[in-house]
């Protein structure tokens, strides 16, 4: 048994705590303090409760729950952050002066933040030995199903694991494989930045159907309706510019988006398009909220500033050209009167601005010479 704290008092939050306890280990569920009410029923029973494993919700005892970051990490062998890429910094803020010589830190969800929480360690001075890591996605679909009470839709792969610095990834995964068995090893921490789905599928859909997603006022299907012919062209160009830059880092996964769908059990088989692929995949049922706000979505506003602009920045330095991602960061500013280039999640954000394509995989495969 190992002592777990997961940070983040969503969907996902609750998944991931679920599934630790299933695996035999102590768990405490931490928010921040000002998104208690999360946590509200949960703090109460300490019981999560599991749809989508069985025709009844499975319950899973919780150690605790609780806002206070220090009490929440003191002495958790492993430390999991699930929360929205906007919340890695404040997280990363709030768990870094708690952090100690063995803990393992990963970021459950989009990739990069386990490069935000580099930086936040290296500006506050924090020398503690912790092994940093990330996943590229969620092990699984999950959605909130009222307090305390989560469904939950398990993928069979395609969830890659990556640790910073990219040398212990061996290290990480021999710790996270016993809880989920089907997690696969990425290179470093730009391979599972790069390999994100939802940068891939949410933002051409998204603005390539913004006429109708904000003038309808019933749901629609995203990936059905929305998913033309032409929309799929749009979803395959981004994969196409995103695998160019994977493979110009020297990356050895050059696995397109369409069989990513297959490989996280989204498909029965594979496709030869990505169009065949989103039509026969479970994505082609998805429904989405239309209305006057729907490009408020975080399938923008979240996936255009952390995900595209960061993925253009790499794409820079690794000698690629992005006309397309550059193309959407351009529209969704516009559609949304926000600059999401200049607030973007950058390199040099990242502190690691100005360096060359040979010294950022320096950085990210053995880390930081101290």
């Amino acid at each position: 048994m190992s002592r777990i704290a997961v940070l983040g008092g969503g969907a996902g939050g609750h998944a991931v705590a679920a599934e630790c306890v299933w695996a035999g280990h102590e768990v405490t569920l931490v928010e921040a303090p000002e998104f208690a009410a999360t946590i509200a029923e949960t703090r109460d029973s300490r019981t999560v409760e599991v749809l989508g494993r069985g025709p009844e919700p499975v319950p899973a005892k919780l150690a605790g729950a609780t806002t206070d970051v220090a009490a929440g990490v003191a002495g958790a062998e492993i430390v999991f952050i699930i929360v929205p890429c906007f919340g890695h910094e404040p997280m990363a803020q709030a768990v870094a002066p708690h952090l100690v010589d063995g803990q393992a830190v990963v970021f459950f969800g989009e990739g990069s933040g386990a490069l935000v929480l580099r930086k936040v360690l290296r500006d506050r001075g924090v020398r503690a030995d912790v092994l940093v890591g990330e996943t590229n996605t969620l092990p699984y679909l999950a959605r909130m199903r009222g307090p305390g009470r989560v469904h939950v839709i398990w993928k069979k792969g395609g969830t890659l694991l990556a640790a910073y610095p990219g040398v212990r990834g061996g290290e990480l995964l021999a710790r996270l494989r016993p809880i989920w068995p089907y997690m696969s090893a990425a290179t470093n921490v730009l391979e599972t930045t790069l390999i994100n789905f939802n940068a891939i599928d949410h933002v051409p859909t998204m603005i390539c159907n913004a006429g109708f997603l904000e003038t309808r006022t019933t749901p629609c299907l995203l990936w059905g309706e929305g998913a033309s012919p032409g929309v799929a062209r749009a979803i395959e160009a981004v994969d196409g510019e995103i695998l160019a830059i994977r493979g110009a880092l020297g990356f050895a996964d050059r696995t397109p988006y369409r069989d990513f769908l297959f490989a996280q059990g989204f498909l029965d088989a594979r496709q030869p398009t990505t169009h065949a692929a989103v039509h026969q995949s479970t994505l082609a049922v998805s429904t989405f909220p239309c209305g006057p706000q729907a490009l408020q979505s975080r399938y923008l506003t979240e996936d255009v500033p952390y995900a595209h602009v960061l993925i253009a920045d790499i794409g820079d330095v690794a000698g690629v050209d992005t006309p397309v991602i550059d193309g959407l960061i351009a529209l969704a500013s516009a559609m949304n009167a926000d600059d999401y280039r200049a607030r973007g999640r950058t390199l040099a954000s990242l502190g690691l601005g100005g360096l060359g394509r040979r010294e950022l995989l320096a950085v990210v495969n053995e880390g930081d010479r101290r």
